[in-house]
C-alpha cells in the first residue's frame, strides 16, 4: 500500500491579524514543491477569519471553489449578481468557469468564522460562472458517509464540473467505516478535521491526512469522536 501522511504539523501557516490560514499544498507566500495538490485537488485551506472581517472584491478563472463553513457565517458576494450568507454546517460552491469576481466577509461583529476552502480543477475550461450552496445540518452524518459535491448531483450534493467527490461523516469512538470504492484513475486524500483515526495500521489526529491511491478496500476506527473529509479525485488534470 503507497500511502502519503502529512501531519498537521507540516501544514503551511499565514498570519495576518485578521486571517489565520493554515495550508495542505502550497499557496500565496506558502511554497513547498513536495506539495503543490493532489491530482484534480490543488487547494485545502484551513481559515478563520476575524469579526468583521473578509476578502475584497478579487478575480478567479478556471477553478471548481468550495467553501465549507465549520463555525460561523460566511458572506458571499460575486459579479454574477449571486449574494448568500453560508452557515456552519452549509457548504458554497463557485464554479468560476471564464471568469468571476468575488468577495467573502465575516458578517459578524462579535465571532470569527472558522472554514475550509476547497479549489478542484475543472474538466473542462470556460464556460459560464456557476453558484450554488447547501445546507447539510438535517441530513444525518453519523457513522456513514454523506456526499456534499459529485459530478452527477446525487444525494442532495452539489453537482461539480469534475469527476470528483467530496464526503463527509462524523463518526462515534469506537465506530468503524470502509472506503468507497476508488474509480478507475482517481485517488482519495482524507483529511482529519476533528478526532482521531486508525487505517491501514496508521494514526492520524486532528488535521492529519492521508493519501491513499489503491484499490484496496479500507476500514477506518474511530479512536475519539471524528468529524472527518474525504476527497475522491482523478489523478490527472
Amino acid at each position: 500500500m503507497s500511502n502519503i501522511i502529512h501531519r498537521a504539523s507540516q501544514r503551511g501557516v499565514a498570519e495576518h491579524g485578521w486571517l489565520h490560514s493554515r495550508f495542505s499544498f502550497s499557496f500565496a507566500e506558502y511554497y513547498n514543491p513536495e506539495r503543490i495538490g493532489y491530482g484534480a485537488l490543488r487547494v485545502i485551506n484551513d481559515d478563520i477569519i476575524e469579526a468583521g472581517q473578509g476578502f475584497p472584491m478579487h478575480p478567479h478563472k478556471e477553478m471548481e471553489i468550495i467553501s465549507l463553513v465549520t463555525k460561523g457565517s460566511l458572506e458571499h458576494s460575486d459579479s454574477q449578481g449571486n449574494h448568500g450568507v453560508i452557515n456552519e454546517g452549509e457548504i458554497q460552491y463557485m464554479s468560476a468557469g471564464s471568469g468571476v469576481r468575488h468577495s467573502e466577509y465575516n458578517p459578524s461583529q462579535s465571532q470569527s468564522v472558522e472554514l475550509f476552502q476547497i479549489w478542484i480543477y475543472p474538466n473542462q475550461k470556460g464556460g459560464e460562472p456557476l453558484y450554488d450552496q447547501r445546507d447539510f445540518n438535517a441530513i444525518e452524518q453519523l457513522n456513514h458517509w454523506v456526499v456534499l459535491a459529485s459530478p452527477d448531483a446525487r444525494d442532495h450534493s452539489i453537482k461539480m464540473r469534475q469527476d470528483a467527490f467530496i464526503f463527509t461523516t462524523k463518526l462515534e469512538r469506537g465506530a468503524s467505516i470502509e472506503l468507497p470504492t476508488l474509480n478507475d484513475g482517481n485517488g482519495h486524500l482524507l483529511f482529519v478535521i476533528e478526532g482521531s483515526i486508525e487505517i491501514a495500521g496508521d494514526v492520524l489526529n486532528k488535521r492529519d491526512e492521508i493519501q491513499i491511491t489503491d484499490k484496496e478496500t479500507d476500514t477506518i476506527k474511530a479512536l475519539a469522536d471524528t468529524h472527518l473529509m474525504l476527497f475522491e479525485v482523478p489523478m490527472h488534470r
